[in-house]
């Protein structure tokens, strides 16, 4: 795949399967090996790990959004700093809703091979609200 096509695969997950919390969607876009280096609580291995995020984010946060503020790629990586926004009204990896607005940033790079995402590492900022 070249740069761009590698690119648009992280960008149409934050853009579109996130916020919609379409976990269907997320076989097209991660290989069945997937590696995430560093899981949230309670996501299991592989392409089901994504599926389980995208489902409680949007229980979470139904009026969950990403906004893109860098998308960078080389090789076969795809570096993206994004910021989340949205109100925590359901509950989330164990925790209650807080009904409280959210802002959290992060630097992820993901690892692209055969397509799809591969692999993922992630540095997350503490939330705000």
């Amino acid at each position: 795949m070249s740069l761009e096509n590698n690119k648009a695969l992280i960008r149409r997950l934050f853009e579109e399967v996130l916020p919609a919390g379409d976990p269907a969607a997320v076989p097209e876009l991660v290989a069945p090996d997937f590696v995430d280096h560093n899981p949230l609580p309670g996501q299991i291995a592989g392409v089901d790990g994504i599926g389980y995020v995208v489902s409680t984010l949007h229980t979470a946060y139904p009026d969950l959004r990403f906004t893109v503020d860098d998308l960078v790629a080389e090789a076969d990586r795809v570096v993206i700093r994004w910021t989340m926004r949205g109100t925590n009204t359901g509950p989330m990896f164990g925790q209650p809703p807080t009904g409280q607005s959210v802002e959290q940033t992060a630097i992820v790079i993901f690892g692209i091979a055969g397509g799809k995402i591969a692999e993922r590492w992630a540095s997350f900022s503490p939330r705000a609200g």
